[in-house]
């Protein structure tokens, strides 16, 4: 016979971050217990459940599916499901709807809420508040109960909404994805075109300039606000990645900077990916005079040993000081100069993408779109062109 397994997505505690996939805890006639699990062979008190999921095998692919969060319905889902896959070993075909579980309509309300638990999961606390803003948003716009009402119109008057109170931008346009991500997850796929999809204009990242650099370096009054220049121009890393920066994370021998997740201190690389970079020979022996200096592991900490966030405020002081206009985005401007002062050096595209850590060819493209336009030698074509 085929098994289907009920288990129940639960918090232990309520200052717990991620959720766990349990078994739920049975009265003895058979009725599922209220706030309780079995963890560890033994019956726990939960802090809050998340809904009720459908763990079994089909043509020896392990399947995990949403069941709802009632608990009586859950585990009559449970026993539909097992015997219809019965009857498929049999020989009878098993008509399974995606759009519902073992016969049960699945609500919108459940379906978000399932979702956005496995996101608060697997993603970062400002990506999972951005899709919670565009389900909870989506929810409002869209006046249905069930996930198979979803169609085309519901959809696109999110997209109206999101134009309309963010504008036909970058955000609009994330905001629209995530719901899309969201549907097709629930079997809601060919809605909408590519055609549909929010329009946002391509823009420019605005980057510091050299010169920019050198006047800062010149009014540098403390050693953290040189280095802090100096690794950011020449390492291309993000601020959070500068931020949780380590003396470990250095190899001198190598001339190279490594950075990496780091879960005591609450930071996670963006993708879960460590890279290493190699840097100037300026930049290594500025880092080891530095790391000399420091009390403790962290290149930039506060006075509390802790790592200092606002490293922006450091720069946008520095570069009050030396009279230069500060970009709208002052730690990332650091990244689009790296990048753009690489590929006037010669560095292959695909280089400068694995340098920056890009996961899209088109991100590292965005950056470099200053660069022809700003070439002394474009400048020079531009005037023989004229005369």
């Amino acid at each position: 016979m085929s098994k289907v397994k009920l288990q129940v997505r639960v918090k232990v505690n309520a200052g717990d971050r991620k959720s766990s996939f349990v078994s739920p805890a049975f009265t003895k006639n058979g009725k599922i217990k209220s706030g309780v699990a079995i963890i560890g062979g033994e019956e726990v008190a939960v802090e809050r459940t998340f809904g009720y999921y459908l763990r079994y095998t089909d043509k020896g692919k392990r399947i995990l599916k949403p069941a709802g969060s009632d608990a009586p319905k859950a585990l009559n889902a449970m026993r539909r499901m097992e015997a219809a896959l019965n009857a498929k070993s049999f020989g009878i075909p098993l008509n399974e709807d995606s759009k519902e579980v073992g016969g049960q309509r699945t609500r919108l309300r459940d379906a978000a809420n399932e979702y956005l638990v496995e996101i608060q999961e697997h993603k970062r606390p400002k990506t999972y508040d951005a899709y919670s803003h565009a389900i909870k948003l989506f929810q409002r716009r869209c006046k249905v109960e069930y996930v198979d009402e979803i169609e085309r119109p519901c959809v696109m008057n999110f997209k109206a909404t999101c134009e309309t109170e963010h504008g036909r931008g970058y955000t609009a346009r994330n905001l629209f994805a995530y719901v899309v991500t969201f549907l097709n997850r629930y079997g809601k796929r060919g809605l909408v075109k590519q055609t549909d999809w929010p329009k946002a204009e391509h823009h420019e990242y605005e980057p510091w300039t050299d010169e920019d650099i050198r006047k800062m370096l010149a009014v540098c009054k403390a050693d953290k606000e040189r280095v802090l220049i100096l690794l950011a121009r020449g390492s291309g890393f993000r601020k959070g990645e500068i931020v949780h920066s380590q003396e470990s994370d250095i190899n001198f021998a190598e001339k190279t900077i490594r950075t990496r997740s780091k879960p005591e201190l609450g930071f996670q690389t963006k993708d879960c990916e460590e890279r290493t970079v190699p840097v100037n020979d300026r930049l290594i022996e500025t880092l080891a005079a530095y790391v000399a200096t420091l009390s403790g592991s962290l290149l930039f900490a506060r006075s509390d040993g802790k790592p200092d966030i606002h490293i922006d405020r450091i720069v946008k002081r520095v570069a009050k000081r030396a009279g230069v206009d500060v970009p709208t985005k002052p730690m990332h401007s650091f990244r689009v100069l790296y990048a753009t002062t690489l590929c006037r050096a010669g560095v292959d595209i695909y280089t400068i993408q694995k340098l920056l850590g890009h996961a899209d060819i088109e991100t590292t493209m965005s950056y470099l779109r200053a660069v022809k336009r700003t070439d002394p030698t474009l400048r020079k074509q531009v005037n023989d062109a004229a005369a």
